[in-house]
């Protein structure tokens, strides 16, 4: 299991654990200070000017690898992520009374393009949304709030997965969780920090795919829609294989095989998989 497991999950996954969505930890670390730091400074700012975030990704400027790995502990502490299979949202959506869809933040600073795919959790009230200013999304329309129902909200993620869409949970300050996020590789700062800058920010998925090579046919439909550049075509003999030094365990593949030659197997159970968490 992952660390997140080991420190708040009580002998499960910690995303499992209902007393890590509790509204009582909203008070119990200033997290409504961390939260409008995070959508004023980071959003909010990206959205007027190019932020140092963008300016790394651009190659305007780098970090050190000391530098690198201190925020990746830091980030666990405060906003970090992880990675969940479609098959584990309704037992995440179990754990909230309140889901909130709300506009990307990531996408919206870098194209102005609204989607909404994001959604906040919660077993308010309090929301730990309440009393932030979404207004700077454009116009009211945008900024809007749109409470749904658990089985709206799987319909909803259910169809950002066939999207090829990357499910993952993000703390707002450690363990609280407080949103599911349908990324995007193109545009989720988290995604692209841990991928293009090389500073994990998020865990791995609990799962990592396998492939059964006799039910393959080699589509490809897998590649087109793998975020994080883990499966190879081949040829014929043996189409495609999966580097499970690079998978991420999102499911995203397995979702799209119209031959249902993929599967998910629990990370710890795979004999290189299980070391890799970041």
């Amino acid at each position: 299991m992952c660390e997140f497991c080991t420190q708040h999950g009580e002998g499960e996954k910690w995303y499992l654990n209902a007393s890590n969505y509790a509204t009582e930890l909203l008070d119990e670390l200033n997290r409504q200070k961390f939260i409008e730091h995070f959508y004023y400074r980071v959003i909010l700012k990206g959205n007027r000017e190019i932020s140092l975030l963008e300016k790394l990704f651009r190659g305007r400027i780098s970090l050190p690898l000391k530098i690198r790995a201190r925020v990746t502990e830091q980030h666990k502490k405060s906003h970090f992520g992880q990675i969940i299979p479609m098959e584990e949202i309704p037992n995440v959506l179990a754990m909230a009374t309140s889901v909130t869809r709300i506009t990307c933040g990531c996408q919206w600073a870098a194209e102005k393009k609204e989607s909404r795919t994001c959604y906040g959790l919660s077993l308010g009230p309090p929301h730990w949304f309440d009393n932030l200013d979404f207004d700077f999304f454009g116009s009211p329309e945008l900024s809007r709030f749109e409470n749904l129902t658990r089985q709206e909200a799987y319909d909803a993620m259910l169809k950002s997965d066939k999207q090829g869409m990357v499910h993952s949970l993000w703390t707002f300050e450690t363990p609280f969780i407080g949103a599911i996020c349908n990324c995007d590789g193109r545009y989720c700062l988290a995604m692209r920090s841990t991928l293009g800058l090389k500073m994990p920010v998020m865990f791995r998925a609990e799962y990592i795919a396998e492939l059964d090579d006799i039910k393959c046919s080699g589509c490809k439909a897998c590649i087109k829609k793998c975020q994080f550049d883990t499966i190879q075509y081949n040829g014929k003999k043996k189409p495609v294989t999966i580097d499970s030094a690079r998978c991420y365990g999102c499911g995203v593949c397995r979702a799209s095989c119209p031959e249902e030659a993929i599967s998910l197997l629990a990370r710890e159970k795979h004999p290189t998989g299980s070391q890799l968490w970041i």
